[in-house]
């Protein structure tokens, strides 16, 4: 299958790939690569994995969320260090199967032999603390940012490049989702996110975006938490249904 590619900024690819439209980041510099969440299935990661290594070596992976279209991928990335919120890491270790066993049920074509049996596998660098690393000769900087999303959010900064990749954290194209999110920490996230976004912002899914649409995202969802907190209406385009509890 032919992957969705587009270049955003010298060496930084993203890649949509096929299972729910996520979007997959490639940050290549000195014959080194990063990647940034690793698709929904083992197959899907190879796939990955054979194109980031046209570009070069793979040194590290990062996966933002503990959603299973982001990380059951990983499998392909086994020698390589992946880094996760450690709640991404706890998360992963307790609902995984369940994952996996929401696929299977809700899966309209015939389920894949290796899916029933399908363990998924686990982030092994937990990133308690913004945390830089090296590829090539740049800095990419991992902040954790704590339930969001989900339990366990992390956004990346390039600085050099002006780019910041912020998985699910911001959604373009569709409403964000709220199933497993804490929409007051949501908002915390985005406004502590604010200063240190960059001009281009990769989201999970959807076309690169700007900082002025997070911002708008984010009062989006803070509009939503004041209706909750009966302080206004609630806002068209969030679904408050979908919060947990």
């Amino acid at each position: 299958m032919t992957l969705e590619i587009v270049q955003v900024a010298p060496g930084v690819l993203v890649v949509t790939l096929p299972e729910a439209a996520m979007n997959a980041v490639l940050v290549v510099d000195g014959g080194e690569v990063l990647v940034v969440d690793v698709g929904a299935t083992p197959s899907r990661g190879a796939e990955l994995r054979a194109l980031a290594e046209r570009h070069g070596r793979v040194v590290a992976v990062v996966v933002t969320h503990p959603h299973w279209d982001h990380v059951f991928g990983l499998g392909a990335f086994a020698d390589v260090p992946s880094h996760a919120h450690p709640a991404t890491i706890v998360d992963l270790r307790e609902t995984g199967i369940a994952q996996r066993d929401a696929l299977i049920a809700f899966a309209t074509d015939p389920v894949p032999a290796w899916l029933g049996t399908f363990v998924p596998p686990l982030p092994t660098h937990p990133v308690a603390a913004p945390t830089t690393v090296r590829v090539g000769g740049l800095d990419v900087v991992l902040d954790p940012v704590g339930h969001a999303h989900t339990v366990g959010d992390l956004a990346l900064h390039v600085p050099a490049l002006g780019v910041s990749m912020l998985g699910d954290l911001v959604e373009v194209g569709d409403p964000p989702q709220l199933h497993d999110a804490d929409l007051a920490g949501w908002v915390a996230a985005l406004d502590r996110l604010a200063p240190a976004l960059q001009p281009i912002v990769l989201p999970g899914h959807g076309a690169a975006t700007t900082p002025a649409f997070v911002a708008a995202q984010r009062d989006l969802l803070a509009a939503g938490l004041a209706h909750l907190r009966g302080a206004g209406p609630a806002p068209e385009g969030l679904d408050l249904t979908q919060l947990p509890g």
